[in-house]
């Protein structure tokens, strides 16, 4: 029987993407209702990310057989953090840009850089705060997920 071999960046990637989906999904649905506009609800993609990485993180260390390190867990994070971040930032330029949907709107501040600046300088910090909090993350719950009893030490 073949075994399958798993890794950091298969498994991150793996998760990345459904995290990537699930957010773009929960920010469509904010457009149906109408509470786009509403950026404290934006605040939960934060948190769907925050449960992508920690779902990454438990079944990489269920494939690995409960051993894995903490460079191992901020790597799943790393990536989780990085796939996810790219896929919804290309929803996001692709729906101010080619459907002028506005998406980006509620964090531009001003126009002091024109409306094209302010999408692509919205689309960096957006990859670089997933990026950012997913190895972040990773580090806080390898906290959790290091040990196979989950006890922390002392």
């Amino acid at each position: 029987m073949e075994q399958r071999r798993t890794s950091v960046q298969k498994t991150g990637t793996y998760f990345g993407v459904m995290t990537g989906i699930a957010a773009i999904i929960y920010m469509i649905l904010l457009r149906l209702v109408g509470l786009l506009e509403n950026v404290s609800l934006h605040f939960l993609t934060g948190i769907i990310l925050v449960i992508g990485i920690c779902l990454a993180i438990r079944s990489f260390k269920i494939a690995k057989e409960g051993k894995i390190g903490y460079l191992e867990g901020i790597g799943v994070g790393f990536f989780v953090g990085l796939v996810s971040s790219v896929l919804f930032t290309i929803f996001q330029v692709l729906t101010d840009k080619v459907f002028n949907l506005a998406v980006s709107y509620p964090y531009a501040a001003d126009e002091s850089y024109g409306n094209e600046q302010a999408i692509w300088l919205m689309a960096i910090v957006w990859i670089l705060l997933g990026v950012v909090i997913g190895a972040f993350v990773g580090y806080i719950a390898m906290q959790f997920f290091k040990r196979p009893d989950h006890k922390l030490t002392s």
